[in-house]
């Protein structure tokens, strides 16, 4: 029987490096995006979900990045063209009760091109190798173009 606890987060270097990744991918997206996305889009949203939500104790949005394809895959795991910034509410209450609407909004947010890279990643089943020091390297200089 064990004993210790598991751990829950990884302390590996890559764990690390993954989580900054993670991180700057939403400073991107919140700066890109400049708040959330489905902002726009209040007339084709199911009506009981139009509104954002989801706040802090002092009252500020909870933003957060949401991966259009799931985080697992290399290949799309630190492509910002692939993340968008969405409120709390959104993400976790309306997105998964009505996927269909929210991706066909999704995809008519990031542009043909974007949603055409979306479909080739869905169907992508090979394995990627991510160098993940240059990626993340990359995701900063982005962030740094965005914020001048």
């Amino acid at each position: 029987m064990r004993k210790t606890k598991l751990r829950l987060v990884g302390q590996s270097t890559s764990a690390e490096l993954k989580r900054e990744i993670q991180a700057t991918l939403r400073q991107i997206v919140i700066a890109r995006d400049g708040g959330c996305f489905l902002r726009n889009y209040t007339n084709e949203i199911t009506p009981q979900y139009r509104n954002c939500g989801g706040y802090r104790n002092d009252g500020e949005l909870i933003l957060q990045a949401e991966h259009l394809h799931t985080r697992s895959n290399a290949r799309s795991f630190s492509d910002n063209r692939l993340v968008v910034c969405v409120c709390q509410r959104h993400h976790i209450y309306y997105k998964p009760q009505h996927s269909d609407e929210y991706n066909g909004i999704a995809k008519k947010y990031i542009g043909k091109k974007n949603a055409k890279l979306w479909e080739d990643v869905k169907n992508d089943y090979s394995p990627h190798k991510v160098d993940l020091k240059l990626e993340l390297l990359a995701l900063k200089q982005e962030f740094k173009k965005l914020t001048q």
